[in-house]
C-alpha cells in the first residue's frame, strides 16, 4: 500500500505535470516538473517542515524511497546533505509508471475518454443549443488539455447531464412538469434539481437565446421543464372543438380565457369567420389593459409572456394554421427580448407577423421613460439588426444602439 506522504508527494508532482504548458502542448518537458523542498526559506510541501525532524526524517525517507523507484529525483541543500533537501521533480520518462503507482488515471486519458463521451452524444443530438455546447467543449478539450468549466469532472454528474440534454432533444416538442421530467429521465423525483438543473442553467445562460430579465424558470419553460402546467390566455372569437363532437366556445367572454396545454393536445382550434386580425403581447398588463379598453369585436388577442415553451409552441402554430392569412401583429418591449421574440415567431409561427409600437417614433415620444444598457447589451442589439428575420426592424434598432435607450411596453399604458 503506497504511504500517505510519498502518495501526497506524488500528486503533488502530477498536478503540476498537468497544469504545465508542455501538457496543454503536448510537448515533451524541457524543465523539470518539481517542488521546492527547501529552498531560500521557501515550501511547496506543506508536510516538509525542516523545525519538526520527526517530519523531515519521514519526508527524506520517502522521497529517498521514490527515488529507488526511479519515480522521482532530488537534490540536497547545499551543505545540509543527507540532512535538508532542497528540491524534488519528476522523472518523466517513467510517467507511465507514476500514475501506474499512483492509481491514478492519466489526465490525457480522462480527457480523450470525456471528448469521447460528448462526441458520441452529439451523434444523436438535433437541438442546435446543444450541439453548439458539445462542440464547443470538444474543441476546448482538444484545444487546452484541459476540462471546460461547463463539464462536470465526476462521471456519475457527467453522465447525468449527457443524459438529461439527450432526453430534452427527444422530446422537444413535448412539456412534462420538473419532478416528473426527473423521474423519467433518471427514475428519481429530485435527481434533475440536486445533481443536473444548475450546470444544465449555466448551460442554457451560454448557448440559447435570452434576454436579460429572463429568469431560470423561464429559461426552463423554453426547453419543456416547467414547474406548473403551461397556461395559454387569449380573448376573442375562438372556439375549441374535441374528438367527441363537443364544442367550447369562447367568443363571449369579455374578460379573456385560460385553458391548459393538455386539454390544446386534444382540441382543434377554431376562429370565428369575423375575426380580422391577431394581436399577441408580451406583458401581462398591457394585455389586460388592451383586451379591457382596446379590443375590437373582430381581434382576437394573446397573451404572449416571455419566450414560450414548445408546448405554447403548439398553440401558437394551432392558431396560425386556424387564422391562414389573417394579419398577425405582435407587441413587444422595445428591448432585445422583445424583438427577439418578435424574430422568433416570425421563424417558428408567421413569417408575416408584424410589429405593433416597437418602433422608434414610439422611442422619441416615450424618451423619458426609457432606461439605457451596456456596451455588452449593445452588442446583442447589433446581432439581432444581422438577422434575416428583422429586416424591416433595422430603423429601430440601429436608433436604440445609438441612443443606447429601451422601452418596455408598459411605460405605454394610459
Amino acid at each position: 500500500m503506497i504511504d500517505e506522504i510519498e502518495q501526497k508527494l506524488i500528486t503533488a508532482l502530477l498536478n503540476k505535470y498537468e497544469r504545465s504548458s508542455f501538457f496543454r502542448t503536448g510537448a515533451v518537458p524541457t524543465k523539470r516538473i518539481l517542488l521546492k523542498l527547501y529552498e531560500n526559506g521557501k515550501c511547496e510541501f506543506s508536510d516538509y517542515n525542516i523545525e519538526n525532524s520527526e517530519q523531515r526524517i519521514r519526508v527524506n525517507e520517502c522521497v529517498q524511497a521514490l527515488a529507488q523507484k526511479g519515480f522521482v529525483r532530488f537534490e540536497w541543500m547545499k551543505g545540509e546533505e543527507n540532512h535538508i533537501m532542497s528540491k524534488v521533480w519528476l522523472n518523466i520518462e517513467d510517467l507511465q509508471n507514476v500514475y501506474c503507482f499512483a492509481h491514478r488515471q492519466p489526465q490525457s486519458d480522462f480527457l480523450y475518454n470525456v471528448e469521447a463521451e460528448l462526441t458520441e452524444c452529439m451523434e444523436s443530438i438535433r437541438l442546435q443549443w446543444i450541439k453548439d455546447y458539445l462542440k464547443d467543449t470538444c474543441g476546448y478539450i482538444r484545444q487546452n488539455r484541459k476540462l471546460h468549466v461547463l463539464v462536470p469532472e465526476n462521471v456519475q454528474d457527467r453522465k447525468s447531464l449527457l443524459q438529461a440534454l439527450r432526453y430534452i432533444d427527444a422530446n422537444k416538442d413535448n412539456e412534462l412538469l420538473k419532478r416528473v421530467f426527473s423521474v423519467r429521465c433518471f427514475g428519481d423525483s429530485k435527481h434533475f434539481e440536486r445533481v443536473v438543473e444548475t450546470r444544465l442553467l449555466r448551460i442554457l445562460k451560454k448557448y440559447f437565446d435570452y434576454d436579460d430579465q429572463t429568469t431560470d424558470e423561464q429559461l426552463l419553460n423554453q426547453i419543456g421543464i416547467v414547474k406548473y402546467p403551461e397556461q395559454f390566455e387569449f380573448c376573442g372569437p375562438i372556439s375549441l372543438n374535441f374528438p367527441d363532437g363537443k364544442h367550447l366556445d369562447f367568443s363571449n367572454l369579455s374578460g379573456g380565457s385560460t385553458i391548459y396545454g393538455q386539454d390544446m393536445v386534444a382540441a382543434q382550434i377554431t376562429l370565428s369567420k369575423g375575426v380580422r386580425c391577431i394581436l399577441s403581447i408580451e406583458n401581462k398588463a398591457n394585455y389586460f389593459d388592451y383586451i379591457s379598453k382596446h379590443r375590437k369585436p373582430d381581434e382576437l388577442v394573446i397573451y404572449h409572456g416571455g419566450q414560450y415553451s414548445p408546448s405554447k409552441q403548439i398553440f401558437l402554430q394551432a392558431v396560425a394554421h386556424a387564422s391562414e392569412q389573417l394579419p398577425w401583429y405582435h407587441w413587444g418591449d422595445i428591448d432585445y427580448g422583445g424583438f427577439s421574440m418578435l424574430a422568433r415567431l416570425r421563424r417558428e409561427i408567421n413569417s408575416s407577423i408584424q410589429p405593433y409600437r416597437m418602433n422608434k417614433q414610439e422611442l422619441i415620444t416615450f424618451a423619458a421613460l426609457t432606461t439605457s444598457f451596456s456596451s455588452e447589451y449593445s452588442q446583442k442589439l447589433h446581432e439581432l439588426t444581422a438577422k434575416a428575420e428583422l429586416r424591416d426592424c433595422s430603423e429601430c434598432l440601429t436608433y436604440m444602439q445609438e441612443r443606447c435607450m429601451r422601452l418596455e411596453q408598459e411605460a405605454l399604458l394610459e
